[in-house]
C-alpha cells in the first residue's frame, strides 16, 4: 500500500504546483492588462515572445 500513499501524494503535489503556476499566469495576465495602455500590441506573459518573432521574420 505504500506506492500507492506514494502515487497520491505525487499527484497531489503535481496538482498543487500546476494550480499555482495557473493562478501565478492568471495575475500576470490581469496586471500586464491593466497597465497596458495599448490594446493592439499583445499583452500577457507571451506577448514578448510573439514581439520577438515578429522582429525576426522582418
Amino acid at each position: 500500500m505504500q506506492p500507492r500513499t506514494n502515487a497520491g501524494r505525487r499527484t497531489r503535489n503535481a496538482t498543487l504546483i500546476v494550480l499555482l503556476m495557473a493562478a501565478l499566469w492568471a495575475g500576470t495576465a490581469l496586471t500586464a492588462g491593466a497597465t497596458h495602455g495599448d490594446r493592439s500590441a499583445p499583452n500577457g506573459p507571451v506577448g514578448p515572445l510573439t514581439r520577438a518573432v515578429e522582429i525576426i521574420r522582418g
